[in-house]
């Protein structure tokens, strides 16, 4: 079995998170995608809601049969992605889990603990997102495109949202409108 992990604060989630575990589920071969829904991350000061968060991602998942939404992370006390993966290893040890982000994650990907750990230990696939494949240029991340565990979907239509986006107006609003649910 073949798994995407799309993981994130998911605050509020929206098509461009939709757009992302579709096409990974189409282009990838993948089973299922798991919206893992971090408790913290780690590399942003903001403390969330995590109930909130993860309420919001499990009703927006839910009309999908091959994507969950988990909390996995709180339940197991891990506050890194290099964690996650170990223990989902050990924990699903026929699964072969793979992760996918937003090229808006390529960017800071050199920030996250123990990331060159992580490249090594399971596939990635970064989809094009604004910002776009030219913002990577300039980024350390671009060195790994093409290697056995990094590639690159940056072929096809992109969403240009963001929940930061989002949060600035109101969220309320957002969820009632048809984007949310797209």
């Amino acid at each position: 079995m073949r798994v995407g992990l799309l993981g994130g604060s998911f605050n509020p989630p929206h098509g461009g998170h939709m757009h992302i575990a579709q096409n990974a589920l189409r282009r990838h071969k993948l089973n299922a995608v798991w919206w893992m829904v971090s408790p913290q991350n780690p590399l942003k000061s903001q403390k969330d809601n995590f109930d909130n968060r993860y309420a919001m991602t499990r009703a927006y998942v839910a009309p999908h049969p091959r994507m969950i939404a988990t909390d996995i992370e709180t339940k197991m006390d891990i506050r890194y992605s290099y964690q996650t993966i170990q223990k989902l290893k050990k924990r699903f040890p026929k699964t072969q889990f793979v992760w996918i982000a937003g090229m808006d994650n390529a960017l800071i990907f050199h920030r996250w603990d123990q990331w060159k750990d992580l490249l090594r230990s399971m596939p990635f696939i970064f989809f094009n997102r604004p910002p776009n494949m030219m913002t990577i240029n300039n980024n350390v991340i671009r060195m790994y495109r093409g290697r056995k565990n990094v590639k690159w979907s940056v072929h096809g239509k992109t969403r240009n949202i963001s929940s930061t986006a989002l949060r600035k107006n109101k969220i309320s609003q957002f969820l009632k409108s048809k984007l949310y649910w797209k």
